[in-house]
């Protein structure tokens, strides 16, 4: 069941995204401290975390925000799926939640950043299959050796408009 986080499960979370290799355990802080900062101001403004639950274990996550100074631009922040559930079909259903709130909300474009190493070769795979096109790249954005690829998915149908009287 993919519902919206609750504060109970920010540790649960955390486990989640060192499970799914996301973060390394010795950066787990990064996700602790997402989850404090969600709950004590980031959720009020706009940002948003789903969850996929079952058998009362958490399995996916997604979070994701609102960029600033663009008109209805979101960032996925993180995505991932417990490898123990891997090829499945969760991390799609999930990202697929995250399309639907945000068309619901009347939102715009959703833009995915994510390494170029062999490690991501997945992870690029399963973005470009889900319909996102690849935007850019910002080569030794990470680190040396390590480039930022940029994924980019129209989340509103382009309005075109017509000067033909």
């Amino acid at each position: 069941m993919i519902r919206t986080i609750t504060p109970d499960d920010a540790s649960s979370i955390v486990n989640l995204a060192v499970a799914a290799e996301l973060f390394p355990p010795e950066e787990s802080g990064i996700v602790q401290q997402m989850m404090a900062d969600y709950f004590a101001t980031k959720a009020d403004s706009g940002h948003a975390c789903l969850v996929d639950e079952h058998d009362g274990q958490l399995i996916a996550v997604a979070y994701y925000e609102p960029l600033p100074a663009t008109d209805r631009t979101w960032e996925l922040t993180m995505i991932g799926v417990e490898r123990s559930h891997h090829r499945h079909g969760l991390g799609t259903r999930l990202l697929q939640a995250v399309e639907t709130d945000l068309q619901a909300r009347g939102q715009r474009l959703l833009l995915v950043e994510t390494s170029a190493t062999p490690a991501f070769d997945r992870a690029r795979a399963f973005y470009l299959s889900c319909g996102y096109d690849e935007e850019a790249r910002v080569r030794d954005y990470y680190e040396t050796g390590d480039d930022m690829v940029l994924f980019r998915k129209a989340l509103t149908v382009p309005s075109i408009a017509s000067d033909m009287h």
